[in-house]
């Protein structure tokens, strides 16, 4: 993925708030064999996950482990949580906010999901009150915007009632867009710096980033994640593929000219390495039990020369992270990343048993199939008519992951492609889809 439409985009989304642009979301109707479906050791058993008559009260919901046997996880974005959180431009009465996410952890629970990656901090802000970051324009309206309740601490509550668990998903160096940045108040740190001027707060096509190579900008990253974890019951800190936004090197010009490094790629590197291991180290300093995990692009091959970024030492050696979630958004026919090659390319990099290994998949191309949206970064004509052509893609995605060994679960993106987040009425988008995989995952 070598640029915005390959990530969770901020721009490119459903009518309803935000869908991945294809080529971040790239990728029979028999009932499937017992073979297709995770083994009974490598999912959680029926006493891991609390029935509708013996799970707990929801002031007391019983300890669950940061990750589960078989993670079933789903991307909970602020584009999912948008309409949710705000009725119009201010924030949305308690007990509507309440109601509604009620009914989104009620559908996800009844999806057979055990795991949330739920956003908290998309762009250098924060969806609850931080000494850190400010309020974001998602939970308050606008920036500069106060809230009279605390939406994350409800939607924990109710997640936690379910049985869920729920990680605190973070976007490191990525913020606010450069015209917001004015009412963002002086006492953060990051508009500090970008009044200050020099290369610790970049701006690029209109958006601004911290940036990495500066510890202070990686400290405050790593402050705000210790934050999040001792300010709520969350079992992690999780990452996604927003790294170096540009290969330009005027990016990094002031910071790589003192660094001593003749390379900017190793320089890069070594920056997004610091951060990394700094995030690993703060949340298991911070909380013992908590992971940390990064869900990168899923095309192996152009990570280091377009994000700077070493995953393959990240899964080899010991303090980077927990696990990752290659976001492996293909179908079968993809003309580069055909879904089961690249499932078994990332299954090689992972040599550190410690590092435990989940395929992220995407509701993204179905969504778009049902509007006639082809796949236009899929290459082959095949590849990019497969999701207009097969509903049963994403249940054949399922079928290949539960029968290899080396996966120990999946996170699919994202709530909305399935349900309406105001609602929580099914999407008829993903319908066809839907109805093939279901039962699998449940």
């Amino acid at each position: 993925m070598g640029s915005e439409i390959s990530k969770h985009p901020e721009t490119s989304k459903p009518a309803e708030p935000g869908k991945p642009s294809e080529s971040s979301a790239q990728p029979n109707t028999s009932a499937p064999s017992e073979s297709s479906k995770p083994s009974e050791s490598s999912r959680p058993s029926e006493s891991s996950q609390p029935s509708e008559n013996s799970k707990p009260p929801e002031s007391e919901p019983e300890p669950q482990p940061a990750l589960p046997e078989y993670l079933k996880g789903i991307w909970v974005s602020q584009y999912d949580m948008s309409s949710v959180y705000l009725n119009g431009s201010a924030q949305r009465s308690k007990s509507s906010y309440t109601a509604m996410v009620e009914k989104i952890v009620a559908n996800i629970k009844q999806d057979g999901f055990n795991t949330i990656f739920l956003q908290m901090r998309p762009f250098g802000d924060s969806f609850y009150n931080s000494e850190y970051y400010p309020l974001s324009r998602f939970v308050a309206g606008s920036y500069g915007g106060s809230i009279g309740y605390d939406p994350i601490e409800i939607f924990i509550e109710k997640a936690r009632a379910q049985g869920l668990t729920v990680h605190a998903w973070i976007n490191p160096m990525r913020l606010m867009l450069t015209g917001e940045m004015a009412a963002v108040p002086d006492r953060y740190l990051i508009k500090q710096w970008y009044k200050a001027g020099g290369d610790r707060v970049v701006e690029v096509d209109g958006r601004l980033y911290l940036n990495p190579a500066y510890p202070e900008a990686r400290q405050l990253i790593a402050d705000g994640a210790a934050e999040i974890l001792k300010k709520y019951n969350v079992a992690g800190i999780h990452i996604d593929d927003y790294f170096y936004p540009t290969k330009d090197a005027s990016f990094d010009k002031i910071s790589f000219a003192k660094s001593g490094y003749a390379s900017l790629q190793a320089f890069r590197e070594n920056n997004i390495n610091q951060m990394v291991s700094l995030l690993y180290q703060t949340v298991h300093k911070t909380k013992k039990d908590a992971v940390f995990g990064v869900s990168p692009a899923g095309n192996l091959d152009s990570l280091r020369s377009t994000y700077f970024i070493d995953v393959q030492k990240w899964c080899s050696e010991d303090g980077y992270i927990d696990y990752i979630i290659p976001q492996l958004y293909y179908g079968f026919l993809h003309g580069v990343c055909p879904f089961d090659k690249m499932v078994d390319k990332w299954e090689a990099i992972i040599t550190n048993p410690k590092v435990k290994y989940y395929v992220g998949l995407s509701g993204g191309n179905a969504y778009n199939a049902y509007s006639g949206g082809i796949s236009v970064w899929a290459v082959t004509e095949a590849g990019k008519y497969e999701w207009i052509n097969h509903k049963d893609v994403l249940k054949r995605s399922f079928e290949y992951i539960f029968n290899k060994d080396s996966v120990d679960g999946y996170c699919f993106f994202c709530y909305q492609y399935l349900y309406s987040p105001t609602t929580g009425s099914p999407t008829p988008a993903l319908a066809a889809e839907y109805a093939n995989f279901i039962d699998l995952i449940r």
